[in-house]
């Protein structure tokens, strides 16, 4: 049965967490603080940091000094003193990141897919291709573990891929697979959930207590955090936005309905959408610039165009953000959000895509509820999955508090073995 990873099974285990992810969340912070943080005794915290500063995990780092008393010695964590791992795996490309203990990335390896057969036979060697090269000359006792993220549903508990519109995958074992294969504990999630945390605990959305983060790129996922916590859903299935009607009668989409936001909104539709225009209104700058070769337009070319002042590019930009206000109007009036953050490759466009998303949703969401609320791109960019996949694993193995977020086999990792 698969539990919570070093899950504290006595009081020691816990108040070892309880320290550490103190120490964690702070640069520098003294024993003292630490006394008063955790309401341990002087003498329990004094064993366990010396007990860490053997494990190599803390180091002191110099003097503070008090209006009155004695200088504090502080401490900090040793953030290259482990490392885990973080992978995107989707239908076109594979991004694993190594990081540090504060989720830091220190290597990124990026693949393509390359391929049309997305089936796990064919993706898995890819993701061990890039995770080989990114821990190249590290020593694997020093890898504690790595977060895997698909786009699609997940159950955590499991590491099963209970269905994924994208790869096409449904009930996928990919947690049990990914574990019989590399020496390391592995915990998969689901795109939108790691981007989300990723966001939140090392992004832009930090202190957000009510945060939606939307994914935007060749698919549209969400991860909510309500209250400071994670919210999944019932069956893991929280967050398909993409998949919201927007158009009654619309497009046919992948997953079977008409209309979802996700045959309106993605940088698929808006190339296609940009190929159109051109048809409809030529545009001579952006015409040379691509050399007439419209079919192998990129993202990167209709962001540059906008720059330029291309009218298609303006109006395919407006589009998209239109049919995100419309959805997310109606998200905003029902969750009364502080932030919705914009990420995925869409994000690239910046105000060009944010300011018509803004005007549709002063159209669309209640002023109470845009009154307080941040509409902003998201800082970890397209790092944000893997980044989020391996802040997951390092939460799991530093909280001393049981999360929904995600889990690790208890019996293949930990921080004080």
């Amino acid at each position: 049965m698969t539990t919570w990873v070093a899950r504290p099974e006595s009081g020691k285990e816990l108040n070892r967490r309880l320290i550490l992810d103190q120490i964690r969340r702070n640069a520098q912070i003294s024993r003292s603080d630490l006394v008063r943080l955790t309401g341990l005794s002087k003498a329990t915290v004094s064993s366990i940091v010396a007990e860490l500063m053997e494990a190599g995990l803390v180091e002191e780092v110099g003097n503070q000094n008090p209006p009155v008393g004695r200088p504090r010695i502080l401490l900090s964590l040793v953030a290259d003193a482990n490392f885990t791992l973080g992978a995107e795996l989707t239908d076109e490309e594979c991004r694993v990141v190594l990081t540090n203990l504060h989720a830091e990335p220190i290597r990124r390896v990026y693949r393509a897919v390359g391929s049309t057969d997305l089936s796990p036979e064919r993706l898995i060697p890819v993701l061990e291709a890039c995770v080989t090269e990114a821990v190249d000359g590290v020593d694997p006792a020093c890898i504690l573990a790595m977060g895997v993220c698909v786009p699609g549903i997940v159950d955590p508990s499991s590491g099963t891929v209970t269905l994924s519109v994208m790869l096409p995958w449904r009930d996928v074992p990919l947690g049990a697979e990914l574990n019989s294969r590399f020496p390391f504990p592995v915990a998969v999630f689901s795109r939108g959930t790691a981007a989300t945390w990723g966001e939140r605990w090392y992004g832009v959305g930090k202190d957000v207590s009510n945060l939606l983060y939307v994914r935007v790129g060749s698919g549209i996922v969400a991860g909510l955090v309500i209250n400071g916590q994670p919210y999944l859903g019932r069956n893991f299935g929280a967050g398909e936005l993409g998949h919201f009607t927007v158009q009654p009668d619309g497009a046919l989409c992948r997953c079977g309905n008409r209309g979802c936001l996700a045959t309106l909104a993605t940088t698929g539709v808006l190339l296609s959408r940009v190929r159109q225009l051109l048809r409809e209104m030529p545009d001579a700058a952006m015409s040379r610039a691509m050399q007439e070769n419209f079919d192998h337009l990129k993202l990167e070319d209709v962001v540059a165009a906008a720059e330029a002042g291309a009218p298609a590019a303006l109006q395919a930009f407006a589009e998209v953000g239109r049919w995100l206000g419309i959805a997310l109007g109606s998200t905003i009036n029902l969750l009364n959000l502080d932030m919705v953050v914009i990420g995925g490759p869409m994000a690239l466009a910046g105000d060009y895509l944010l300011q018509p998303l803004r005007q549709e949703l002063h159209q669309r969401a209640l002023p109470t509820h845009l009154a307080q609320m941040s509409l902003v791109a998201s800082m970890l960019k397209e790092d944000a999955p893997a980044v989020g996949a391996a802040s997951l694993v390092l939460h799991e193995l530093f909280s001393p508090v049981r999360t929904s977020a995600g889990m690790l086999p208890a019996d293949r990792v930990s921080l004080f073995a």
